[in-house]
């Protein structure tokens, strides 16, 4: 036999069926695995689904939730836009309330400015009518003028300074103090010794007497200066305590004028009458013997008149006199003599009106 020419083994069939006899156990094994894992699939999936349903609804309830949230912000939201506008409205009223605050303080100011001004201007008017321009025209009377470096001030308060009838003068002269000091030409001569101080000029010096039938220096024997608003006003008070009592004597008036004040330059007399008495001396003159000063209870008027002369010839000031003579009656020779005496010291003497000053 030839090698050639030998048959093969049958090998095919066997092959074969062993082929198919696997590929049928693989179908077999897995129709058997579907089977047995088909049931867990459906299990699987309702708990999916059971999750999915839960999910959804707190998907839902969070939306719900979100959506009550959502209208909650914009609850608030809408509310800080209205505290956001009244805070605003607040602050425009804050700052208008801060605006008229300050406008009010500004009005005050003002005010207190102008109060401030008219009050200084009702002062200066006081002072004014306290103590008047001096120096001007318009408040000299008939050129009566306050001046002079040293001004002596002669006040008559005799009893005859009470007014301007003799019967009121004895009615007055039995009175109490308290009504001689209100008798009505006593009050104007006090008038009219406070217009002669309150024009004394700045810068001079002045002294006050007042006599009746003794001296006195109202202020003391020293010289007050014009610029010295208190001493003023002490002086005008000490004169509204004086009241017109006793007789009139002009010689010791003068004689004590010499002696405190020999450098007056100016003197201003107030008075109304010529002098009742002299000095002791006078009464032993054979020319007042019959006058009896002293011991009368009147004095002549040719008497009155040498008592006046005599004490103008004894004082030897070269000051210049100026007299205000009031009013009385029974002394007709008053007025010429004082004249006489003031005119010979380039002075004047005036009798004013009633209604000065």
């Amino acid at each position: 036999m030839r090698w050639g020419s030998r048959r093969r083994p049958p090998g095919f069939n066997l092959a074969f069926l062993d082929i198919m006899a696997c590929g049928l156990g693989a179908i077999i094994l897995i129709f058997m695995l579907v089977k047995y894992h088909s049931a867990e699939p459906d299990v699987e999936s309702r708990a999916l689904q059971s999750a999915l349903a839960n999910a959804q609804n707190e998907n839902d309830a969070t939306e719900i939730s979100n959506r009550a949230l959502a209208a909650e912000i914009e609850k608030l939201k809408t509310q800080l836009r209205q505290q956001a506008t009244r805070a605003a409205q607040t602050d425009d009223k804050r700052v208008a309330a801060a605006t008229e605050m300050i406008d009010l303080t500004k009005q005050i100011a003002r005010l207190q400015q102008q109060k401030a001004q008219q009050q200084s201007a009702a002062e200066n008017i006081a002072a004014l009518k306290k103590k008047p321009p001096r120096k001007t025209h318009e408040e000299h009377l008939l050129g009566l003028r306050v001046e002079g470096k040293r001004i002596l001030i002669l006040l008559d308060n005799s009893a005859s300074m009470a007014d301007e009838r003799l019967v009121d003068i004895i009615k007055i002269k039995v009175a109490d103090a308290a009504t001689k000091k209100s008798a009505p030409k006593w009050r104007r001569a006090i008038a009219v010794a406070h217009w002669i101080i309150e024009r004394i000029p700045d810068d001079s010096e002045y002294m006050i007497i007042h006599y009746n039938d003794s001296v006195k220096f109202l202020s003391g024997k020293k010289w007050l200066r014009g610029d010295d608003a208190t001493a003023r006003a002490d002086a005008l008070q000490k004169l509204d305590a004086l009241y017109p009592r006793n007789a009139t004597n002009l010689h010791a008036a003068l004689e004590s004028a010499q002696t405190a004040a020999p450098r007056a330059t100016d003197i201003y007399v107030i008075t109304d009458s010529l002098p009742t008495e002299g000095r002791d001396r006078l009464s032993a003159l054979r020319k007042f013997k019959a006058c009896g000063i002293g011991k009368k209870n009147t004095v002549s008027g040719a008497c009155r008149r040498e008592l006046f002369y005599a004490a103008v010839r004894g004082f030897g000031n070269d000051a210049k006199v100026n007299t205000v003579l009031l009013p009385i009656e029974g002394d007709p020779d008053a007025a010429y003599a004082y004249w006489l005496w003031s005119a010979s010291t380039t002075g004047m003497m005036i009798s004013p009106a009633g209604s000065w000053p």
